[in-house]
């Protein structure tokens, strides 16, 4: 085989880069230890034999440029090495840059770089060796992450895995193998058991037969029976069958106490065999380094140098390999953010006593089944004011929000969010954080955020170590049973005795000063028969964090499950991410609990809580999906509108637009109000055409939102009245109707309104957008 063809194959290709990433990560570590570092020559001899080893390699896969940069670095470091010239941190740089420059050339790299980048690191390195002053160090580019569907592999479908670990688990195999034949035995031996008991009985009935008939009677199997019914046979009969009753259960229990132990084996065989796919975080953060000096250097001007030191902690802490692949780009935005939002520049830093260098620090912490991930930085802290005003100007928030806290920390989640006014290399485009939030929660993870004024930002990921195995919580619902990853879980609650009220017809909590709505779990599933929810599990949804309570039976226990794929015929289910065999051998499915809060705000689906919630006994659908309706809006994304801004709500309009909701329905009116109230406008509401021309006569508004089946004036006449009134003439009119045949539509377009929503159609998004469009804001 030819050395360029090496890289077509596709097994071999995934053992180098395994091999080099390793290598490259040693040499990043390393690099950024050789400023302060006591005996230099003795470290650089290290780095020396990483870039040695990848040149090697890269030679045997054919990738010249990559043989060239590594060999360039090998000349630097053999300067360094040699004493030749004294380590500085541009020299530094440099090395850090080619080392990234490798990584981003190899084969199947998510950013790869050009010949051209190449080239300017070969030069720098030339430069370097040549003793130049001043060395310009090349800058590669830096790109946002880009959302795709998680998890995401970035190297292939090999990993490293040293020859210990396979023979760890060869070993706790074979155990398991010996306690599989001990079973087996075992298992003979009380079949044999159960033989002599069943005879023993049949002894037993035939002496009690030839007892009650006064003399001999033949065996059940047809011999003669040597037995005339005597007291003392059948109570030797007895004694022998109470012996082996005896026997019987201690061989169960020599059973049970195998079966414990191959329990515990097996466990370790599964422990062993995740940790073969398990692979440190320096995986992915040894680049990270190299990352921040990037960010840091360059600057236009002094007042705008940034000095960034990056901590890494805990970065042998391993997950797996489908874990840490689909989180590392969001580990690499969190990154830049600190960088480029929570540092100050030296001279503020300064300037506010704090010393001119910033700290950024990613650690990470094993935690039972979860790995926490956190990215700090010690700079200025989130700016609230500044914050809650972008919010508002994206519509997150209404017009004289006082959002605070916790709560508006989590519009930094929300879609095309940026408070960035300009676009830069690194931020103001709007995609960043609500990626991050998307891969976390995906990846059955949840992501959090605090923050202190002066004192920095600290983003917590908190990620299952492995996507085979999760921590749920088994909830039961009727009769049947689901598991609820509890990654996806804030919270739990008792329905007993809890105050519950209503906000547009769908029932609310109020619990610790915070109110979500509460739907029941069962009837979304489509869960047949009455119950009586006791329990509910809280969970977090939408780009500002809101809570919904999905209520359920009984919440039974806590386990961790092996979760399995539903396979090539089922494929996917929307709401269910997999399912395990409980110890009956029944299937439980694994439920998706933050998709199912989506799907049910989005499809408005609002559920009585209750002795009797539910749907009567019937036929049962086989899609667990429930209600869907992606797209609509209804009362429950109003409920949690109204629970996020009802102080805003009540505030002083401070010149928003004003909307006229005219509808006979209380319901639909409270639902239309709350809805275009959340998205900034003040809104009056009247109960029919009458009370709408009324109101339009005491105080101006700029739309009129108006239905057309109501008493008294309807909707078209309204509309009419509106058209042919001075002053009026020009207000927009928005019919929102049922009643969707044509002849209405037209009907309606004939009266003069400005635009027709069918109610059939309700979607919350077009009706802001056609009011924004009307209006002009």
């Amino acid at each position: 085989m030819k050395a360029n063809d090496w890289a077509s194959d596709p097994e071999l290709v995934a053992t180098f880069r395994a091999e080099v990433d390793e290598r490259l990560a040693s040499l990043c570590a390393g690099l950024l230890l050789l400023e302060e570092h006591r005996s230099p020559r003795q470290l650089v001899t290290s780095l020396f034999r990483d870039v040695h080893t990848v040149k090697g390699s890269a030679r045997m896969l054919g990738l010249d440029r990559v043989v060239g940069v590594a060999h360039r670095a090998e000349d630097l470091l053999g300067a360094l090495r040699d004493g030749r010239m004294p380590v500085r941190r541009e020299l530094v740089d440099v090395l850090l840059v080619a080392a990234e420059g490798i990584s981003r050339s190899l084969p199947g790299a998510e950013r790869p770089v050009g010949a051209e980048d190449l080239a300017a690191i070969v030069a720098a390195l030339d430069d370097a060796v040549a003793g130049k002053e001043p060395l310009t160090v090349p800058r590669l580019a830096i790109e946002e992450p880009v959302a795709a569907e998680a998890p995401r592999g970035r190297s292939g479908n090999s990993i490293r895995v040293s020859t210990r670990r396979v023979h760890d688990l060869l070993d706790v195999v074979g155990e398991a193998e010996l306690d599989v034949r001990r079973v087996t035995r075992k298992a003979r031996d009380l079949t044999a058991m159960a033989a002599d008991q069943q005879r023993l009985v049949r002894r037993v009935r035939d002496l009690l037969a030839a007892c009650s008939a006064g003399g001999s009677a033949a065996a059940a199997d047809g011999s003669p029976a040597a037995a005339d019914g005597s007291p003392a046979q059948v109570a030797d009969a007895v004694h022998a069958l109470a012996a082996a009753g005896d026997e019987l259960a201690e061989q169960a229990r020599d059973l049970h106490s195998l079966a414990e132990d191959a329990k515990g084996r097996m466990a370790a065989v599964r422990g062993d065999a995740m940790g073969l796919a398990m692979v440190p975080l320096r995986r992915v953060a040894a680049g990270f380094p190299q990352l921040v000096r990037e960010l840091t250097s360059g600057a236009a001007t002094d007042a705008a140098r940034k000095d960034v030191r990056l901590v890494l902690t805990g970065q042998e802490v391993e997950l797996d390999t489908r874990v840490l692949d689909a989180v590392a780009d969001s580990l690499r935005h969190l990154v830049i953010n600190a960088v480029d939002h929570g540092c100050e520049t030296v001279a503020e830093r300064v300037a506010a006593g704090k010393p001119g260098q910033a700290t950024v620090t990613l650690s990470a912490k094993a935690a039972g089944s979860t790995v926490v991930i956190e990215v700090s930085d010690d700079g200025h802290g989130v700016d609230e004011v500044a914050l809650r005003a972008a919010a508002v100007g994206c519509g997150l928030l209404p017009a004289g929000s006082s959002a605070a806290g916790p709560e508006l920390l989590q519009t930094m989640f929300a879609p095309a969010f940026s408070t960035r006014t300009e676009v830069t290399e690194t931020s103001g485009r709007g995609v960043g954080l609500d990626v991050v939030r998307t891969v976390v929660e995906d990846l059955s993870g949840v992501i959090g955020v605090r923050s202190q004024p002066g004192l920095g930002t600290v983003f917590v990921i908190t990620l299952p170590v492995t996507l085979g195995v999760l921590r749920c919580l088994i909830a039961r619902i009727g009769a049947e049973r689901y598991a609820l990853p509890v990654s996806g879980v804030v919270e739990t609650i008792g329905l007993r005795g809890l105050a519950r009220h209503e906000v547009a017809g769908v029932p609310v909590v109020v619990r610790d000063g915070r109110t979500f709505p509460l739907v029941d779990l069962g009837t979304i599933l489509d869960v047949p028969g009455d119950r009586d929810p006791r329990a509910a599990v809280v969970v977090r949804h939408g780009g500002t964090g809101e809570l919904l309570g999905l209520a359920v039976d009984e919440l039974e226990s806590e386990l961790e499950v092996v979760v399995k794929e539903l396979g090539g015929f089922l494929g996917r289910l929307p709401t269910v991410t997999g399912a395990t065999i409980d110890g009956d051998g029944s299937v439980v499915l694994v439920l998706d609990v933050r998709e199912i809060a989506v799907r049910q705000v989005a499809s408005g689906g609002g559920t009585a809580v209750g002795p009797g919630a539910g749907r009567p006994s019937g036929r049962r659908t086989s899609d667990p999906r429930g209600p869907s309706g992606a797209g609509a809006a209804g009362p429950l994304s109003s409920a949690a509108s109204a629970a996020s801004s009802a102080s805003a709500a009540s505030a002083a309009s401070g010149g928003r637009p004003h909307v006229l909701v005219v509808e006979d329905s209380v319901g639909v009116r409270e639902l239309q109000r709350v809805i275009l109230e959340g998205a900034g406008y003040e809104v009056s509401t009247a109960v029919d055409g009458l009370d709408g021309a009324s109101r339009l006569a005491g105080q101006p508004v700029d739309l009129v939102l108006s239905d057309v089946e109501m008493p008294g004036m309807d909707g078209f006449t309204l509309t009419r009245t509106i058209r042919r009134t001075p002053g009026w003439e020009d207000v927009p009119v928005v019919i929102m109707t049922s009643r969707g045949d044509q002849a209405d539509q037209r009907a309606g377009l004939d009266a003069g309104a400005s635009a027709y929503l069918l109610k059939s159609e309700f979607d919350q998004v077009q009706l802001i957008d056609t009011v924004r469009r009307l209006v002009g804001r």
